[in-house]
């Protein structure tokens, strides 16, 4: 487990400094305050942003970009 706190939240629109619990690789909780959990481990992340992945849907479906087609 990860639990990240003080971090600026944007998810897109800025929801303020939030606390934000990750397991298994997913976001389990998000809140102002979360209390400490057994074996997580602690990031500070004071002045830094969060924001959601961003997923670049750009493909070249027949080759392109000087790679060669099928």
């Amino acid at each position: 487990m990860l639990l990240i706190r003080n971090a600026e939240v944007y998810a897109p629109e800025y929801i303020g400094k939030k606390d934000i619990l990750v397991a298994g690789g997913k976001i389990e909780r998000m809140a102002d305050t979360l209390p400490e959990f057994d074996g997580a481990e602690v990031i500070d992340a004071a002045g830094k942003i969060v924001t959601p992945g961003i997923i670049d849907r750009h493909v070249h479906i027949t080759g392109g970009g000087g790679e060669g087609s099928f």
